[in-house]
């Protein structure tokens, strides 16, 4: 995510056109951008990192409450919960899966297979065949309907080579599954292991709630860590947020300190505020090299690393050049055999948008330019066939684009004369276009086409259109666009958005300050592109 807000080197994309729309003046733009700025800097922590709380969400509020009930412990907080599920109800769940999951909870029944057809109908993805399996399982622990049946799933819950808390949840099901169906044999001494960490104080394994109250849940079905499970969940309510629910993880800490130092070093912010930020991420790095997405998760991931190497090196190259090191050799440990790059553990399936983001991370070392090179190849042939519109950690079509046409810039920047290089410019073009094409009539952007504008698909796809002003129509979207995004800025500074992350995927979550940080994001290249 490239942070400069000057003019970049990239593909001529030069098309016939009408005469550029003017961008709005700068005097507001830069205003918006301060007052962004501000915004960030303020939710910066004692320990250095921004704060990126998460809001509650219906499932993991749902899947506490019934913690809570079959444990018989503390019943102000099962009121708390029975409040939060019954507002969401009455305001319409953001999915049918999550409708299922708070009627059951709130003791009414629905049919639980009729929504997961309505959810994972359309949810393409290598992970769904799975997701339907842990949906099922979780529904059907929540009383909304019965256990899978017949073929006998139970290899199903395997998840060798995955990431930790998804290995949690997985023998969690399994474990739910098992004595669910009256078959508790099913059960391995090594799926209770995998369980145990879950009951230990302190802050939930890997800062995932998910996966802890899925633990506990099938925990309590072992006589010997009933009374582990019963103070866990005694701890619960100090983890429900303001509106008496529970959220997904604990926060995005880490993720929103690497975006967000990226935005303010585009914004122009103090080099003493920038050299803080970094320091204090580059404490928070793993054994491995690598970052998770918030304080105290071990789990690294690519995307956070990706994120975390671009922010210390454009911060300190000197100063944070060790951690820059461990960053990148952690990345090109897990690049897989078709040059792609997966979000967790290396053999797993590559991504396109995590992909893109290990490429602006490892492009300004010459030395990985055969990593840089393989990962660019396998972009654009995912996009050739399947087209360039993943939707994977996020909703939106325009976050998968806007990486990949930052990875195609990275590319085009540091390989002058690469064989590939007409190749990459028509991919970057592509891109493009798909966001020329769908940008709503008010100048902004929705997750997918033809749906409502909101502000971080608009930021996301902005960095895109920004970063291509010698396309007329480019130009055109990019002042229609700031326009959009000026007109929503509260008084307090900060935008307000829709939820945008997703997981278990496809599942939305969110976190709010992430909005401010993709927009600044955008607002800063719009800048750069006012500037050329």
């Amino acid at each position: 995510m490239t942070y400069c807000a000057l003019p970049l080197p990239g593909a001529s994309l030069a098309v016939p056109g009408p005469r550029p729309e003017p961008l709005p003046g700068t005097g507001p733009l830069d205003r918006a951008r301060a007052r962004l700025a501000t915004r960030l800097v303020a939710a910066a922590g004692p320990g250095g990192l921004l704060r990126a709380p998460c809001d509650s969400r219906i499932l993991e509020s749902a899947l506490a409450l019934r913690l809570l009930t079959v444990t018989g412990v503390d019943p102000d907080a099962q009121e708390r919960l029975t409040r939060r599920l019954k507002t969401a109800v009455d305001e319409g769940a953001p999915d049918p899966v999550q409708e299922a999951a708070a009627r059951a909870a709130l003791g009414e029944y629905v049919d639980g297979r009729g929504a997961l057809a309505r959810l994972l109908g359309r949810f393409d993805h290598f992970t769904a065949g799975r997701k339907r399996l842990m949906f099922q399982t979780l529904l059907a622990e929540l009383g909304a309907h019965s256990f899978p049946g017949p073929p006998s799933p139970e290899a199903l819950f395997e998840a060798p080579g995955q990431q930790r808390w998804l290995i949690t949840e997985m023998a969690a099901l399994k474990v739910l599954y098992a004595f669910g169906t009256g078959a508790p044999r099913l059960v391995t001494e090594e799926d209770w292991r995998a369980l145990e960490p879950c009951a230990l104080p302190g802050p939930p394994p890997y800062g995932n709630h998910l996966a802890r109250i899925l633990a506990l849940l099938a925990l309590r079905l072992r006589p010997r860590y009933a009374e582990a499970v019963r103070a866990r969940a005694r701890e619960l309510r100090g983890w429900l947020r303001e509106d008496g629910g529970l959220p997904f993880i604990t926060g995005m800490d880490v993720f929103a300190t690497a975006t967000g130092g990226l935005a303010l070093a585009g914004a122009g912010a103090p080099a003493h505020t920038l050299r803080a930020l970094a320091t204090a991420l580059a404490e928070h790095r793993n054994a491995d090299g690598g970052w998770g997405f918030d304080r105290g998760v071990g789990q690294s991931d690519v995307d956070d690393t990706s994120y975390c190497v671009e922010f210390l090196r454009a911060t300190g190259a000197v100063l944070f050049g060790a951690e820059v090191a461990a960053g990148e050799r952690y990345l090109l440990a897990r690049q897989g055999a078709d040059g792609g790059f997966p979000t967790f553990e290396h053999g797993t399936a590559s991504e396109v948008a995590i992909t893109a983001a290990a490429v602006n991370a490892l492009a300004p070392e010459p030395a990985h330019r055969p990593a840089v090179e393989a990962a660019v190849r396998f972009v654009v042939a995912r996009q050739e066939a399947a087209g360039s519109f993943e939707r994977s950690w996020s909703l939106n079509e325009s976050n998968a684009l806007f990486r990949t046409v930052l990875a195609h810039d990275s590319f085009l920047a540091v390989a002058p004369g690469h064989p590939a290089r007409t190749e990459v410019a028509r991919a970057r073009a592509r891109a493009v276009s798909r966001l020329l094409d769908t940008q709503n009539a008010d100048g902004g952007w929705g997750h997918l086409p033809s749906d409502p504008s909101d502000p971080i698909s608009t930021a996301y796809a902005l960095i895109a259109v920004a970063r291509t002003p010698t396309v007329p129509s480019a130009r055109g979207a990019t002042g229609r666009a700031v326009r959009h995004l000026l007109e929503r800025q509260r008084p307090d500074g900060g935008f307000v958005s829709r939820p945008d992350q997703a997981g278990p995927r496809p599942l939305a979550y969110h976190v709010p300050l992430l909005t401010d940080v993709c927009v600044l994001l955008g607002l800063n290249h719009a800048r750069a592109c006012a500037a050329r």
